[in-house]
């Protein structure tokens, strides 16, 4: 059975994908080094971060945890804005 990418499909990936990238550069951590302490090549880092592929909930636990966030939080539209709101207070 073929997935259908829906726009909203879409639209969140590429959200998941931001706070993603946020949460790795917030570490200062690179692509091919979050892909090496998950055991995966920092291609499919790359692919989560644009929104190419999305998250299994295995690989979303796996991040979580990296990032010492609730899943909750990778999954949050706004968890740049009130991380970055957090900084400036």
């Amino acid at each position: 059975m073929k997935r259908i990418r829906t726009e909203e499909l879409i639209s969140f990936c590429k959200m998941t994908g931001s706070n993603l990238r946020y949460l790795r550069t917030a570490k200062r951590l690179t692509q091919a080094e979050v892909g090496h302490l998950l055991n995966i090549r920092f291609q499919q880092i790359q692919k989560y971060e644009a929104g190419t592929n999305c998250l299994s909930a295995w690989r979303l636990k796996q991040l979580a945890e990296l990032f010492e966030v609730s899943p909750v939080d990778i999954l949050n539209h706004n968890y740049i804005a009130t991380q970055v709101n957090r900084s400036h207070v």
